[in-house]
């Protein structure tokens, strides 16, 4: 359980720090924008560069990996015409970046699971 907790934490400050990082540069144009958009790329690969120290199995599979996944794959999940809403309101807007870092922390959970 305590792991568990230890991820969603984990969770919750990766979604922080980009969301954080990436209004800032909404807010700036030009290199600075560039500058702090590549500054919350960084800080986030720190974020995946910790959690590959406590070891990634299962828990770390279910906690980030799905969730991570579920991210990358929102725009293809809200194109697909189904009868039930994959997608719920507040994740249609997201901006391309909150895709890229879910698919990127997928594929490194799940890069790491199998090794």
């Amino acid at each position: 359980m305590r792991q568990f907790l230890r991820l969603i934490v984990w969770d919750a400050l990766f979604f922080i720090v980009l969301t954080i990082g990436l209004s800032i540069s909404g807010q700036l144009s030009g290199t600075p924008a560039y500058g702090v958009t590549i500054l919350t790329l960084a800080v986030c690969g720190a974020f995946l560069a910790e959690l590959s120290k406590w070891g990634i199995g299962t828990l770390e599979l279910i906690a980030v990996g799905l969730p991570a996944l579920y991210l990358a794959l929102t725009p293809v999940l809200n194109g697909l015409p189904v009868t039930i809403d994959l997608v719920p309101s507040p994740l249609e807007g997201m901006p391309a970046l909150y895709h890229y870092m879910g698919a990127l922390t997928a594929g490194f959970v799940g890069f790491k699971t199998l090794k």
